[in-house]
């Protein structure tokens, strides 16, 4: 058994993981084998050395060679995997191997966990895919054996979907790995703490009861549990909390926490969610004068070791914090993206989107026929007046919308008890107002529908009308999901129940009768605002009557309590809005892709947080956010104009689509001389100007872009040439070739008469096995490489100064350069002792290309988009160290 070989220092002090160094091991350890051999490794990076010191260490211990070799090929695979999952997109700080790779035999929660999620029904698939982004999310909070750390990351969902069971695995992973206080910061509403509790303590602690302390239950938030030090010293128990986000609660915290011994402290690893990251957390005051609960976190967070994840659907404040306040919640470690769960029913599938990607050309984004509208004359007699003196007098009217939405609940919920769903929650959700006065007049409106229906179907005069709507209603999704109608005699049998089983509940902060899916299986018309509007699942939500409007983004995509699980009934959900409405949630439905896009290229470009600056487009009428909470946002830019463009992702094991990119740039070149002159510039390199677009656009639809390459996408930058060629510019290339003098890495034709020496550039060691990813490019010189600046005013001259010398000396004029690169190119140095890079090992010759675009002298017109201003923690574009070149640095030549 693999647990039993793990160093015996490991075993006794693992909740702590404090101590490092060299670790001895029993003859038995020696002796067994490679699993053990990992296992062995595993523990003694897991104490805080790196991977090959471990190795080290079991040398000296008498393990085999082989073994060791094979246990450090098994760990650098997985850690490997850890940081490039393709499940999901992620954005990270790139800290190196992932200390945490995955449950290990021995583990007590996350094996608890999975047995109890498949128990209530988790379908394989789910687990797995919960499994793999869990522990991605793990291995990218700070190593636990660290004396003092601190971490930020965010985690991106989708509006109900599913965040809840993410965050307890992830909980049950870190427990498992050594972390041993949690702290789950639950929204700012008391049902919405008392659901995540009752989920945690029915999922995590009741199946292992005696492995975990409970700060808070269902009935108590944070008050006083009693005497830290005893809570916290205790090695073999983990302790969890889950807190209102409120003063009084966290101050109660803060106080608690505070009463222990440092040294308590300082051997107990934190780690805090917080569900919902996006509200209350995020400081809307003077950066001098935080508001009060984001005071009260950073206090929080300030301990000795202490992690934090925010959890959101709506990420756009978290993504304007302010990154240069380190202390703050900006996630400056990861962003991962959750992957998009099977059977959700999120804003893209109900009210579709925009096209944003070449994949998505022969995709349906034209989302399911659910949304019924209700017009603005009906919504006037549902929606209150904003005047106190005028609401008290206001009567919401039974509308004919309103009727119909409510005659379809009833129909839905029987549909589902004749497909045998009779233990099922079955809800609507009617949200006109937040006025909570409104609320109570609503009720007795719709109780009086619902008597009315009563009697209706005793005398028979309501079966015609009720045909007419289930048909109608049936028709219109036919064929859009895998369930199969029920006719509707089944489902008129069963009304009466169902309308003498049906409840109308108000749910606000006034309520003294509250929404309560415990006590079985409810068939509830619920009736509220704000307390509905984030975090809190209606179970068996079937019918959704929505009017309320918003300012904002992320106010609006929360009010959406349709979104989320259907299974067995996808074809009934049905929402009612307005046309206003069912655009906005279709604009929402867009932002929240391009903003997954943007995480995704960036992970895959091996970009940080800090240097992420994730573009939000803006709309017309809503703020993206509250202002309060975007102020270090500034405009995005969006357009081609004034960028730099550069391969460095190439499907290196593909001969056939190496060739076609060597095929297309001699095609190019061979066009190009035609015309013009080739010259030298420099020792090496090769320089053909005033080449004419038609090739440059030829060259660009047949070169092959990486599929992850989100940037580079040949239609979309051939449309943007083409649309700039009708304002008169980008009518003109000048066209590089990159070279090397000496021929060291051997050559290539590339049609110009003589060959071309290769370059060297070697791939990054944590590359997933499919691609190469070589992180740069171009280096500065080379961008400017056609305006005869000598190299040494180059090195003196800022990014601005470089872009305006090109405007002034080349304007309008575009920039193309091509690098020949070595099959068998070789990582050259590493300056902090490990090897970042390996060798490329392509099927074939590799074509990097380099596009430079001038700024555009006509205004285009573009979309506008916000994002965090990254300015004052900008670093230079990733670009080659010249100093790390294997060749003449007055060929410019360079290697990383």
């Amino acid at each position: 058994m693999i647990g039993a070989c793990r160093p015996k220092e490991w075993d006794s002090e693992r909740t702590d993981g404090e101590r490092g160094g060299t670790l001895s091991f029993d003859e038995e350890d020696v002796a067994a084998g490679l699993n053990s051999a990992y296992e062995l490794l595993l523990g003694v990076v897991h104490k805080g050395n790196p991977a090959e010191r471990a190795a080290g260490d079991l040398a000296r211990a008498g393990v085999a060679k082989a073994l060791i070799d094979g246990a450090l090929e098994r760990y650098r695979e997985l850690a490997k995997g850890v940081k490039s999952l393709r499940y999901s997109g992620g954005l990270e700080s790139g800290l190196g191997e992932a200390w945490y790779t995955g449950p290990r035999e021995g583990d007590i929660n996350w094996p608890s966990l999975e047995q109890t999620l498949a128990q209530e029904g988790f379908p394989r698939p789910a687990l797995q895919s919960l499994d793999d982004v869990s522990t991605r999310i793990v291995g990218n909070l700070p190593p636990v054996w660290r004396a003092q750390f601190s971490g930020r990351g965010l985690v991106l969902g989708y509006v109900q979907s599913g965040k809840t069971s993410n965050y307890t695995a992830v909980i049950a992973k870190a427990a498992d790995a050594g972390y041993r206080l949690f702290i789950v910061l639950s929204g700012i509403h008391n049902n919405l703490r008392r659901q995540t509790q009752a989920r945690l303590d029915r999922q995590l602690v009741v199946p292992q009861k005696g492995l975990w302390i409970q700060l808070t239950t269902e009935e108590k938030d944070f008050g006083d549990p009693g005497n830290a030090d005893a809570l916290l010293t205790l090695t073999t128990r983990k302790v969890l909390c889950v807190v209102k986000k409120n003063k009084t609660r966290l101050e109660n915290l803060l106080r608690w926490l505070g009463s222990a011994n440092p040294s308590a402290m300082a051997r107990c690893p934190i780690l805090v969610i917080d569900d919902e990251a996006d509200q209350a957390s995020i400081n809307t005051g003077d950066p001098e004068d935080r508001t009060r609960i984001n005071k009260l976190l950073l206090q929080l967070l300030s301990q000795e070791r202490a992690a934090y994840i925010g959890y959101t659907a709506t990420p756009y404040a978290n993504l304007f914090i302010d990154p240069t306040f380190e202390q703050d919640l900006y996630p400056k470690d990861f962003i991962i993206d959750l992957p998009h769960p099977e059977g959700y029913f999120g804003p893209e599938r109900i009210f579709g989107r925009e096209r944003l990607t070449a994949d998505d050309e022969e995709a349906d984004f034209d989302g399911m026929d659910v949304v019924r509208i209700v017009s603005e004359d009906e919504a006037k007699l549902l929606r209150p007046p904003r005047k106190k003196e005028l609401r008290k007098v206001f009567e919401p009217e039974l509308t004919p919308s309103l009727a119909d939405a409510i005659r379809y609940f009833f129909l839905a919920t029987a549909a589902r008890r004749a497909r045998g769903q009779t233990k099922a929650h079955s809800s609507m959700l009617i949200h006109t107002t937040m006025y909570t006065d409104i609320h109570e007049a609503f009720r007795d409106t719709v109780r009086g529908e619902i008597l009315s229906i009563r009697k209706r179907l005793e005398a028979s005069t309501e079966k015609s009308h009720l045909l007419n709507l289930w048909t109608r209603e049936m028709k219109l999704v036919a064929g859009a999901t895998s369930e199969k109608a029920v006719d509707f005699e089944d489902v008129y049998k069963l009304l009466p129940d169902v309308l003498n089983e049906a409840s109308v509940v108000v749910d606000n902060y006034r309520s003294v009768e509250r929404l309560d899916f415990s006590t079985g299986p409810q068939t509830v018309l619920v009736i509220g605002g704000n307390t509905l509007s984030r975090g809190l699942t209606l179970e068996g939500l079937i019918v959704s009557f929505f009017l309320r409007t918003a300012s904002a983004y992320d106010t609006l995509l929360q009010m959406g309590r349709w979104f989320g699980y259907r299974a067995g009934y996808e074809d009934l959900p049905r929402l009612w809005m307005t046309s206003e409405l069912q655009k906005d949630f279709m604009f929402l439905s867009t932002v929240e892709e391009e903003i997954r896009l943007d995480v995704q290229r960036y992970e895959v470009e091996d970009r940080t947080p800090l240097e992420l600056a994730t573009r939000i487009r803006t709309h017309p009428k809503l703020a993206i956010t509250s202002a309060l909470k975007m102020q270090s946002a500034v405009p995005a830019k969006v357009s081609y104009s004034d960028r730099r463009l550069q391969t460095i992702l190439f499907r290196h094991r593909d001969s056939a689509w190496l060739i076609q990119n060597q095929v297309a740039a001699r095609e190019l070149l061979i066009q190009a001389q035609a015309s013009s002159e080739v010259k030298y510039v420099g020792a090496s390199k090769l320089l053909i100007e005033d080449v004419e677009v038609a090739p440059i656009l030829e060259m660009l639809g047949s070169y092959q872009f990486h599929q992850e390459s989100r940037d580079l996408n040949s239609s979309l930058i051939s449309a943007y040439i083409q649309r700039q060629n009708e304002l008169g510019d980008l009518l003109t290339w000048n066209v590089i070739v990159m070279s090397r003098a000496d021929m060291k890495r051997g050559e290539i034709d590339l049609g110009l008469g003589h060959p071309i020496g290769l370059m060297n550039r070697a791939r990054m060691a944590n590359s997933p096995k499919d691609r190469a990813n070589i992180k740069s490019l171009m280096s500065k010189p080379d961008r400017v490489s056609d305006l005869g600046i000598p190299e040494s005013e180059i090195q003196k001259m800022n990014d601005e100064e470089l872009q305006a010398q090109r405007s002034k000396t080349k304007p309008g004029v575009g920039l193309i350069l091509l690098y020949p690169i070595d099959r068998n190119s070789e990582p050259l140095h590493a300056s902090d002792g490990r090897q970042q890079r390996e060798n490329l090992e392509a099927a074939e010759d590799v074509i990097g290309l380099g596009l430079v675009f001038p700024k555009v002298r006509q205004k285009e017109t573009e979309l506008e988009y916000m994002s965090v201003d990254l300015s004052s923690l900008a670093r230079e574009e990733e670009e080659f160290d010249l100093e790390a070149s294997d060749s003449e640095p007055s060929l410019n030549e360079v290697e990383d």
